[in-house]
């Protein structure tokens, strides 16, 4: 068996490897933002806790993130373009809000948000 026959093929298989999920690739992002509650008096103080998705009508929702002690929120591997950002409140049978944002590479900060 003459194996000088097969070897141009196994080094254009890596290079075939790469040019076919070369086309495959997603644009992703980061985006931060703040959430905060307000006092009667209307000041605000971060709304630690509070859970936060993305929601892209192309690739489903992402994992629950959930905001800093300083209401801060970090999401990574957002898809650029259109998504939706849902906040969840603490009751389990509530739905989120939701807020459509555009998403921009590399990075996209919401303005703050007020949550109840």
């Amino acid at each position: 068996m003459n194996l000088q026959r097969f070897t141009p093929g196994v080094r254009l298989m890596p290079l075939c490897l790469i040019l076919l999920f070369a086309g495959q690739t997603v644009s992703a992002a980061v985006v931060r933002g703040r959430l905060d509650h307000t006092y009667p008096n209307g000041a605000r103080y971060p709304a630690a806790g509070v859970a936060v998705t993305i929601y892209n009508p192309k690739y489903g929702r992402s994992s629950t993130y959930y905001a800093g002690p300083d209401g801060m929120y970090y999401l990574q591997n957002v898809p650029a373009g259109p998504n939706y950002l849902e906040v969840w409140t603490r009751d389990p049978r509530a739905a989120p809000t939701v807020y459509p944002i555009q998403v921009a590479e590399p990075y996209t900060d919401i303005p703050p948000i007020v949550v109840k």
